[in-house]
């Protein structure tokens, strides 16, 4: 009888200490929950020129050095122009200025017959009545009278339809993303500020390409426009001339989107189809003569939002000069403990 007894009290000890023990256990594991330790594949596209412009071809992946703050990663995916792309197109309507818009989209269907069979593409095009989004170009007779008749949604401004397409190019399967931009490079509406979209941008890895087009609500006749001083030392052949300052600006946006993004941005002096088709056919072959890096970025090995890319190449020197474009950053989108 004792021993039942003795043994009935044994028991009820151990259950009190597994009680009592429970919440300690419970308390760890939420503790260690809250930390958040992921990888992500981060992707660089890479430019390489010599000194007369020619794309250096032939490089290899042990050729390539990579660094992320300093610190060098080890390369988990290399590949030359071999990559599909998936590429989206945020088109600036400007109704006052059809034949120019005409133009741009004649260019612009030319450079979608040239993607390949596993490419994809998008074409987002607003107005200030809003925007339209299909997955082929339109003619301006389309655009027009969806624009007009057709109440449309979406964004109506830059910024906002720039954050949107790219949200969606986040979401496409292929691992290069590029953003072509056709506008002024003004907005003055957007709910999306310029910081907010430029780290978005960097989060998404999308590299970006614009086309700057003049404002014709901003045109004046030839006449009436102020020059700017021309550098006599240059026989440029023509006289410079002084821009509107929200023209100016636009066109700092557009640089400056591209800039960080590894990609360019051209201002044609004509707007015509062939200039303009010209120029899609130039960022066409630019996209399929890059060099694609990948790493895998721990992202608790870091706190800060924003990261430092440098990337080199062997064998680069003095005798050898080579030129590398490539976006300068990226953003982390996770954090330690939850925050």
């Amino acid at each position: 009888m004792n021993m039942i007894i003795h043994r009935i009290a044994l028991v009820l000890i151990l259950v009190l200490l597994s009680v009592s023990a429970s919440p300690r256990q419970r308390t760890t594991s939420e503790q260690e929950e809250k930390i958040v330790t992921s990888t992500r594949l981060v992707t660089v596209n890479v430019v390489v020129t010599d000194q007369k412009g020619n794309y250096a071809l032939g490089l290899k992946r042990e050729d390539f050095r990579i660094y992320d703050d300093g610190i060098k990663q080890q390369l988990s995916h290399f590949s030359f122009g071999a990559d599909p792309i998936s590429l989206g197109i945020v088109f600036e309507v400007h109704s006052s200025k059809p034949e120019t818009s005409r133009a741009i989209l004649l260019a612009l269907r030319q450079l979608a017959a040239s993607l390949r069979e596993k490419d994809r593409f998008f074409f987002t095009a607003f107005a200030k009545q809003g925007s339209v989004e299909t997955e082929f170009i339109p003619s301006l007779d389309q655009l027009l009278n969806h624009l007009t008749f057709v109440k449309p949604g979406g964004p109506s401004s830059l910024y906002d339809a720039i954050y949107a397409s790219a949200a969606r190019l986040r979401a496409e399967p292929n691992l290069r993303k590029t953003l072509l931009i056709v506008s002024d490079g003004e907005d003055h509406e957007s709910i999306t500020s310029y910081q907010r979209l430029r780290d978005r941008l960097r989060q998404f890895d999308v590299q970006v390409y614009a086309i700057g087009i003049s404002d014709p609500d901003k045109s004046v006749t030839w006449e009436r426009r102020p020059w700017a001083f021309e550098d006599v030392t240059k026989d440029s052949g023509y006289r410079p001339q002084v821009l509107d300052p929200d023209q100016v600006k636009g066109r700092a946006v557009l640089d400056e989107m591209s800039r960080v993004s590894g990609g360019a941005t051209y201002f044609p002096e004509t707007e015509n189809e062939p200039d303009l088709t010209t120029l899609c056919n130039q960022i066409i072959v630019e996209l399929r003569q890059q060099y694609t890096l990948g790493f895998y970025a721990m992202d608790h090995r870091s706190q800060r939002g924003s990261h430092q890319l440098k990337v080199t190449v062997n064998g680069a020197n003095k005798a050898r000069p080579l030129s590398l474009s490539y976006r300068q950053k990226y953003q982390s989108e996770t954090r330690i403990g939850g925050r």
